[in-house]
């Protein structure tokens, strides 16, 4: 044999080893797809036993060793994980048209309005529970929460409904309670934020507690004898999250609000076509809901909203009312009734366009008369009206019903200056506001 033949020679790899080395990069792969989904985990393994890679027993044993989430309870029947997403772009300038008072700055930029994350659990026996986060700059001054209740279901008689207790929105303001993904107009009318959000007077002397999200006890009922007839009632902190901190100041609360609703919905045939509606009544009483720093005395606020809805092919319509009455006692104030009102009008059509998905177009006009308790422009929060009137122009396009993106204009007018920054009846602004928006939703 020559020398060179000790060293020139053919490897071949016994059946044994190519299954061993098979298996090893088998593992691999599927170790390094093991944070992907479950679906997406079969999927791959059918694709490896069809190009002979894997055999059918051997994908089995692999998907039995695989990654699991499980629940921490056995009685846990199902997770959901869902959330969304969005961006805006806003453009605002207000103009002072009357008064002593300079024009506020102009608005320009991009933020993140709702970044949501949430889970929701059926742990059996008509038990539930929810906790949904916020990240976007709506959640900050919640501490980056949603909504966090803990849910019974009963149906025993004539008693049919939902018990929950935990952090959630009271039911005051139709706009106000819609999922915040499922509103008509980018944002919410500045009537839904005046009446159901905190709303502080010049100098910062108090603050409406009244509506928005709480913590207390909810339920909301079915009136089984009655299709399509629903009600609740509320029992919650006195604080809302009008309030900086609420969440952890509600234990302090000095006292508590009360909320009652009652509601009728249902769909009517008519000429062939259906025609969805739902009207309804919410109530609310808040004891000590105007509260402030330069006094200690504390004012009650009560509220009526009732609203209609009416839904034909793809045309929506909402229309809603306010009325509150709250005293105030601030400085020479001596506890005065002030009794604000308005409410919002919505008018939206949505209209199928083949592949391209949907499309629509919606309108919104929206009025405060404020009675003496300040109004003010989301732009200018320095300014301080009497009366505030705005409408919307905008439309919608769903790419898909996970893809929603909008463009819309506002125009806003304030007149009769409330507070020490102008004189009162006289002042008058203009304001002018542009928003894009893009959402995702999974």
């Amino acid at each position: 044999m020559e020398k060179n033949q000790l060293y020139n020679f053919e490897y071949k790899p016994t059946k044994h080893i190519i299954n061993i080395m098979k298996k090893a990069l088998i593992g691999l792969l599927v170790a390094g797809a093991a944070i992907a989904a479950n679906a997406q985990d079969k999927a791959l393994l059918e694709t490896l036993v069809k190009k002979g890679m894997l055999t059918q027993q051997e994908a089995a044993q692999i998907a039995k060793e695989s990654v699991t989430v499980s629940p921490s309870t056995a009685s846990t029947k199902s997770i959901k994980i869902f959330g969304g997403a969005q961006g805006w772009y806003t453009w605002a300038q207000d103009t002072v048209k009357a008064g002593n008072n300079p024009n506020p700055s102009q608005t320009s930029g991009f933020t993140l309005r709702y970044v949501k994350l949430g889970i929701e659990a059926d742990v059996g026996g008509g038990w539930s529970a929810e906790v949904v986060t916020d990240f976007g700059t709506e959640g900050a001054s919640r501490n980056y929460l949603d909504k966090v209740v803990a849910s019974k279901r009963i149906d025993v008689d004539y008693i049919n409904g939902t018990l929950q207790l935990g952090l959630r929105k009271a039911n005051m303001g139709y706009e106000q309670t819609m999922n915040d993904f499922g509103q008509l107009a980018i944002e919410r009318s500045i009537a839904t934020n005046f009446f159901t959000r905190g709303v502080i007077t010049d100098n910062g002397e108090w603050t409406k507690n009244f509506g928005s999200r709480t913590v207390g006890v909810f339920w909301d009922g079915e009136i089984s004898q009655v299709e399509g007839m629903y009600y609740s009632v509320a029992v919650t902190s006195g604080l809302s999250e009008a309030t900086n901190d609420f969440l952890s100041s509600a234990q302090n609360s000095s006292s508590l609000s009360f909320y009652a609703a009652m509601g009728y919905k249902n769909v009517a045939e008519m000429n062939g076509e259906t025609i969805a509606y739902d009207f309804g009544l919410n109530f609310g009483y808040a004891p000590q809901g105007m509260t402030g720093d330069l006094t200690t005395q504390k004012g009650s606020v009560w509220g009526i909203n009732p609203y209609a809805t009416v839904s034909w092919r793809g045309l929506t319509t909402i229309a809603e009312f306010f009325l509150q009455q709250a005293e105030d006692y601030t400085p020479g104030a001596n506890g005065v009734g002030r009794t604000p009102m308005g409410g919002n009008l919505t008018v939206a059509y949505k209209m199928d366009i083949g592949e391209w998905g949907a499309i629509e177009p919606v309108a919104r006009a929206s009025y405060i008369s404020a009675n003496g308790m300040p109004v003010r422009s989301e732009f200018a929060p320095d300014l301080y009206y009497n009366q505030a009137l705005t409408g919307y122009l905008g439309v919608n396009w769903y790419a898909t019903s996970s893809v929603k993106t909008s463009l819309g204009y506002e125009f806003g007018y304030f007149d009769q200056t409330a507070g020490s920054t102008g004189e009162s009846g006289v002042a008058r602004m203009y304001s002018n506001s542009v928003r894009a928006q893009v959402q995702v939703l999974f």
